[in-house]
């Protein structure tokens, strides 16, 4: 009988030891999901610097505004014309992210560029060759945005600057003139965060300067009047940004 009972508490203790360690080996994974659901989450509040670099392209055109025949006021010195050329420069901004995953955001960027195009005159303003460039842009712009952990979508708009050229060729000589103008600018771009304080983007923007006189008044001896110039920019661009914290 002794024997027996021996044997018997031995069994349901071998039994007990098995299910204590079935259930520890349970709860151990349960432990890891749990860690890993409360994961925290990317922050992109913070103020960061960074370089950008791309393509620019946009549209032109010429329009008379005087001329000493009164008939031809207001006619196209030149069709429609494209311009392109490439863009890099330097970027500086702040974000703020609320509660949930909305970001607010301030950013300002300052680009070299090579944007230019040309066309012939049309007559009978010819014969000379019109040009359109683009030496620098700078944009000023509020930006609103969707943060998904590490990916950010974004829009944003506000203020454009572009130092511009206008030169008329006519046979044997140019003529030039330099403005600064000012525009409205809006695009859409995504960000991604690769490491802790180092994120990419690729970013589209639209920006329009109107129109603006060039060549006033005008240089009679080679027949190159003032002229109302549009200029229109389409930017798609890459960068790399450091969060300062």
């Amino acid at each position: 009988m002794r024997r027996l009972s021996v044997a018997l508490i031995g069994a349901v203790s071998a039994i007990a030891f098995t299910q204590i360690a079935s259930a520890a080996d349970m709860t151990t994974p349960a432990t890891f999901a749990a860690r890993a659901y409360i994961a925290r989450p990317y922050i992109w509040s913070g103020c960061y610097i960074g370089i950008e670099g791309g393509g620019n392209w946009g549209r032109s055109k010429h329009t008379d505004v005087t001329s000493p025949n009164p008939a031809i006021v207001g006619l196209p010195i030149t069709n429609d014309f494209d311009l392109s050329g490439g863009l890099v420069g330097g970027t500086v901004g702040c974000n703020y992210q609320v509660v949930g995953n909305w970001v607010f955001g301030i950013e300002n960027d300052f680009s070299w560029t090579s944007k230019q195009g040309s066309a012939s005159d049309l007559p009978p303003f010819g014969p000379a060759t019109s040009q359109t460039s683009e030496k620098w842009l700078d944009t000023l712009r509020g930006r609103i945005g969707v943060a998904w952990d590490r990916a950010l979508f974004y829009g944003t708009g506000g203020v454009a600057f572009a130092g511009t050229a206008v030169d008329v060729c006519a046979p044997g000589a140019c003529v030039s003139e330099s403005l600064t103008r000012t525009g409205w600018v809006g695009g859409i771009g995504i960000e991604y965060s690769v490491w802790k304080n180092v994120f990419f983007k690729i970013e589209y923007l639209h920006a329009d300067f109107g129109t603006s006189r060039y060549i006033d008044p005008s240089v009679t001896l080679l027949r190159v009047v003032p002229r109302d110039v549009s200029l229109t920019d389409e930017i798609v661009r890459i960068g790399i940004n450091y969060k300062l914290y």
